[in-house]
């Protein structure tokens, strides 16, 4: 590597997210993070890491973000208040922590609006990974050992959320492309094709050799 990066993974339900972190990590010998922010967050701040998971990826109800575009969690500071354990203050300890992660390693970061979060830093590239509804069905089945109709109706529950989760915490649409630097829709590749095409993205870029 010849300079420091993030990777964000925005993904969707069954698209193979992990897989393609997993597979970056060995080749680019590097740690991804995904839910193991909790524990980090939870060590860094007191909260009992069994908040973060009840409210992984769920929106808040505040409506004054609702209200005012410009006025988002992830930009402020964390509260130590009566409100440590609301939904928009976990986020603010999660944003924090991603923050800290980019400050000081290279690192692949698994969904938490992190792409958002690391808006205004210059050496983050945000990948979002998606598939046809008929391969995230199949690898759903095989990875869970589910049934047809729950691996569909995990899918469908779970980008519902991400979808309402992303909008609420950014003002953005989880979906749009310009979001992001790359698009990889995995039901035209294999895990490691996509994960070579990150690479070679990286290459491009200059982050590695």
């Amino acid at each position: 590597m010849t300079k420091k990066f993030i990777i964000t993974l925005g993904r969707e339900c069954g698209a193979g997210a992990t897989l393609i972190a997993e597979e970056l990590s060995k080749k680019l010998n590097i740690p991804y993070y995904d839910k193991d922010i909790f524990r980090m967050v939870s060590d860094k701040s007191g909260v009992l890491e069994e908040f973060f998971h009840v409210n992984n990826e769920r929106p808040g109800n505040n409506l004054l973000y609702k209200i005012i575009k410009d006025l988002k969690p992830s930009d402020q500071k964390p509260s130590l208040g009566k409100d440590i354990v609301s939904p928009d203050n976990l986020f603010r300890f999660q944003s924090e922590m991603i923050r800290e992660l980019a400050e000081n390693e290279t690192c692949i970061i698994i969904g938490r609006c992190a792409d958002y979060v690391l808006k205004d830093y210059d050496h983050v590239v945000n990948v979002f990974v998606c598939g046809d509804a008929e391969s995230k069905i199949l690898r759903m089945m095989r990875t869970f050992s589910l049934e047809r109709d729950a691996a569909v109706e995990r899918i469908r529950e779970t980008d519902k959320q991400r979808r309402k989760y992303y909008s609420y915490y950014t003002g953005r649409d989880w979906e749009a492309a310009a979001n992001y630097d790359l698009c990889l829709n995995t039901g035209n590749m294999t895990i490691p094709e996509a994960a070579e095409q990150i690479l070679f993205y990286l290459r491009q870029r200059k982050y590695i050799d």
